[in-house]
């Protein structure tokens, strides 16, 4: 697996190297830390600087490349340190536009950034860029959350089984994040419950209500018989499974329920996309889950087109 770490030194950044440390990645699997540099000047507007100006914005600009260097230095130290394979690069642009550049261009299976950044030239990560990567990446996004690392601790050091969260709804999206999480090696390193939120419908009239009755259960049964499917496969994979099937008018919600009343340390999800209409997990609901969960989110891209 080949995954862009995108670090700006912020505690939530560091959370995200704490994740890589100690999640288990496949074997094999390779990081480049991205540093970006903010693009203060546009070319044209140098030559409108006098030469004082200039050679101190140069000066400055030189120090924050040094200072960036170094932090990808610590950063991917601290990686090799845990066994991982690392590269550095740094980049100037707007963050998030060289965030994805960068993944493209590495063919990245994974995008791992923090949720929120600090001020100042060197923290970069903040909400909205954390949200413009989750959208617009061609691949998986990993949101880590800062505030949590001490839980990466507990089961780094102490050698409890990380609690993973997969919102299951049998859409090809979500099929393809159960695919993910069953070609981890998490056999013994894992707890995982995989959640299907069946959507209720709200009727007023008794006579829709009846109707409708028949067709809910039928999907409610599909959606159990799709949900046990899943926990059969993932517990092939050695993983501790559990499953359950939730009802709710508020999908999103009861996924932050449920992940809370869990202690997940990871929530998966199926991201479809802003084109995904017939099914649960859209992505203004990706995106609620990765803002008000209080753990890390994985969200994996399936076919835009779904």
């Amino acid at each position: 697996m080949k995954i862009l770490l995108a670090t700006d030194g912020s505690d939530s950044a560091n959370a995200a190297v704490d994740f890589l440390a100690g999640f288990p990645f496949p074997p094999g699997s390779e990081v480049m830390v991205l540093a970006v540099l903010h693009a203060v000047l546009h070319p044209e507007e140098l030559g409108v600087l006098s030469e004082a100006h200039r050679e101190i914005f140069e000066h400055t600009r030189r120090e924050e490349e040094k200072e960036a260097q170094q932090l990808l230095s610590s950063v991917v130290g601290r990686l090799r340190d845990a066994g991982w394979a690392g590269s550095t690069t740094v980049r100037t642009g707007h963050p998030a536009d060289e965030i994805l550049a960068a993944a493209d261009e590495i063919g990245a299976d994974l995008i791992v950034v923090g949720s929120h950044g600090l001020t100042g030239v060197r923290k970069f990560l903040l909400g909205s860029v954390s949200d413009h990567v989750l959208g617009a990446a061609s691949c998986s996004v990993l949101i880590v959350k800062s505030g949590v690392s001490d839980s990466y601790a507990r089961t780094v050091g102490g050698g409890q089984p990380w609690r993973i969260l997969l919102a299951y709804d049998d859409s090809s999206a979500a099929r393809k994040a159960a695919e993910l999480c069953a070609s981890l090696p998490l056999s013994g390193k894992a707890e995982i419950r995989a959640v299907s939120v069946l959507p209720m419908i709200r009727m007023f009239r008794q006579d829709i209500r009846q109707q409708m009755n028949w067709i809910w259960q039928q999907k409610k049964e599909a959606s159990r018989t799709a949900l046990d499917g899943v926990v059969e496969r993932l517990r092939q994979s050695g993983a501790d499974v559990s499953g359950e099937l939730i009802e709710s008018a508020d999908v999103a919600q009861a996924i932050l329920v449920a992940a809370a009343g869990f202690d997940s340390e990871l929530v998966v999800i199926g991201h479809k996309g802003k084109r995904a209409t017939q099914k649960f997990l859209l992505g203004s609901s990706t995106s609620r889950i990765a803002h008000h969960a209080t753990c890390s989110v994985l969200a994996v891209k399936g076919r835009p087109s779904d």
